[in-house]
């Protein structure tokens, strides 16, 4: 085998050893204590989330090629802009490569400050978006001080597949992205609010769609792990965040009368899960 040239190799160690440094810029770090919720992570949760939230655990489109629910987590079917829990019911909240997918990122980031006092948050650069491209992504992201801004894609947009095949194919790529991944991802760790603002209007291609039947069919079959008691007890309706009480097959609202269906263990609270009779 040829050897490298000197500088090269001393610049391909360089590389090695920014990976690390790189790997924990971009690593949550939910405290040791106090319930921790994890939003859009169903098919990989963080290993001390609680409890996942996932408005689409059965629809594979914005994840492809990956399993749509882990079993491994407690999950409640909802929006991260309507989160149906108690005001500070969390010490924290994840949201891995989420808002990218929001229609109203804004609205995301004051929930996920409504439920817990601080968080992390990761969503792909401005220029990750523009290099790998993926359609259900209505915005592109700049990183400011404090916080992140998101601006409708207006049409811009890569050669969707091609890179991704790139990086499947090529080691050294993966190498080269994991040494410089704050080129690629912006993670921010944030604490009494996530600081967004937002220019335009969400523009997906296309996006994923909720199926009631086919979702309580899919959770059924999966048999997905209960709701911890203490994560029961912020549960709150997403519309009205009146109380939840058990009702056969259902969680009632003891405020505005809504009932939101169950799947098995799992609660679909939903405004588009809620019979017509009910809302």
């Amino acid at each position: 085998m040829p050897r490298l040239p000197t500088g090269t190799a001393r610049a391909l160690a360089r590389e090695l050893r920014a990976i690390p440094a790189e790997a924990r810029r971009h690593r949550p770090r939910p405290p040791a204590a106090g319930l921790v919720l994890d939003i859009g992570a169903g098919q990989s949760p963080h290993p001390r989330a609680d409890v996942v939230v996932d408005k689409y655990p059965v629809d594979d489109f914005e994840r492809p090629g990956e399993a749509a629910v882990s079993l491994a987590k407690p999950l409640v079917v909802a929006d991260g802009e309507r989160l149906p829990f108690a005001d500070a019911g969390f010490a924290y909240v994840i949201a891995l490569h989420v808002l990218e997918h929001a229609g109203d990122p804004a609205a995301f980031a004051a929930e996920m400050a409504r439920v817990a006092p601080a968080g992390f948050v990761q969503v792909p650069s401005r220029e990750s978006e523009l290099v790998y491209g993926w359609p259900y992504h209505p915005w592109l992201i700049d990183r400011r001080p404090g916080g992140l801004t998101f601006h409708a894609r207006d049409g811009a947009r890569a050669a969707t597949g091609f890179m991704h095949e790139h990086f499947l194919e090529s080691p050294l790529l993966r190498l080269a992205w994991a040494a410089h991944r704050s080129r690629w991802h912006h993670s921010v760790a944030w604490r009494g609010r996530l600081d967004v603002a937002v220019e335009g209007t969400s523009t997906a291609e296309r996006t994923a769609g909720f199926d009631v039947e086919r979702t309580i069919a899919g959770l059924r079959a999966a048999a997905m792990p209960p709701l911890p008691a203490a994560v029961r007890a912020v549960l709150r309706c997403p519309a009205c965040r009146g109380s939840l009480a058990d009702a056969p097959g259902a969680l009632a609202c003891s405020g505005c009368e809504r009932r939101y269906p169950l799947a098995g263990a799992v609660p679909l609270l939903l405004e588009d899960a809620v019979p017509q009779a009910t809302r």
